[in-house]
């Protein structure tokens, strides 16, 4: 019974463990989810995140369980498959040739296997196209009032912008907590205390994850036109397209994607 018990278990972390990874490799960045508060079937990212590693956890362990029930048939099975395929060196070589293969191409990101790691990354960083991203990394960790500080808004127009907007606050709690507290996202109150959308927001800090966007995703967020930017980018002496990553951008000219952007978006 307890052999069954461990085998079916195994069988449904498996399960749970497969769609919370891909569920995980299509989710927006974490700046992203956490900020706008993204929600798949119910589930944050977080969630989603804690869901994959506990039942990651659990089948490990029912691995081992499955193991130790049945460890008799299984050193047998490994004894016959080591015979063969010592007796088959051309097959061994090549099993492990390809295995190192896949690692190293995962690793650094070689063809084709750049295609699966891209996709992710195009598929996630699309997100941010739709939702918008917070104008630096883990803001809503941020109390008001440093947020405030940070971004030179006046923080008692702020405050008093929140509470005319009906919206319960302490100074000491972050801006996700104050979020949570009122059923919105942080990204709402930051476009209650400066009357725009956050796609449109201010200039983005080093570490907001422009650089690894492609040129046409940053146009798209910023609300610029491809075709104006890749004549300006011309006259500057810089030739792209709009596939090519940011960051790619700024490394081949020598400058920082910060001065890339104030490039582009010069008047």
């Amino acid at each position: 019974m307890i052999r069954k018990i461990v085998s079916l278990t195994l069988a449904w972390m498996f399960l749970i463990s497969s769609i919370s990874g891909v569920m995980l490799f299509i989710s927006p960045p974490g700046r992203v989810a956490h900020w706008t508060d993204w929600s798949f079937l119910g589930f944050t990212k977080t969630q989603w995140d804690h869901l994959h590693t506990v039942t990651t956890l659990l089948m490990i362990i029912a691995v081992i369980l499955h193991l130790y029930y049945n460890w008799k048939p299984f050193t047998s099975y490994m004894k016959d498959s080591i015979t063969k395929a010592l007796s088959t060196t051309k097959e061994l070589i090549l099993s492990i040739v390809f295995t190192a293969i896949i690692a190293l191409g995962a690793i650094f990101e070689l063809v084709p296997l750049n295609f699966i790691i891209n996709t992710g990354d195009y598929i996630s960083e699309d997100w941010e196209v739709t939702y918008g991203s917070p104008p630096y990394n883990h803001a809503e960790l941020d109390t008001l009032k440093t947020f405030c500080k940070k971004l030179n808004i006046n923080y008692e127009v702020a405050k008093s912008t929140l509470e005319k907007s009906n919206l319960t606050l302490k100074e000491s709690h972050s801006l996700l907590r104050i979020a949570t507290d009122n059923k919105i996202s942080p990204q709402k109150i930051f476009e209650i205390i400066t009357f725009k959308t956050s796609k449109q927001s201010l200039m983005p800090r080093e570490g907001s994850g422009m650089g690894k966007k492609t040129l046409s995703q940053v146009c798209e967020i910023r609300g610029l036109n491809l075709k104006k930017v890749l004549i300006k980018l011309r006259k500057n002496g810089i030739e792209a397209n709009g596939t090519d990553k940011f960051k790619i951008i700024a490394q081949k000219y020598k400058i920082t994607p910060m001065k890339l952007l104030e490039i582009i978006e010069e008047r």
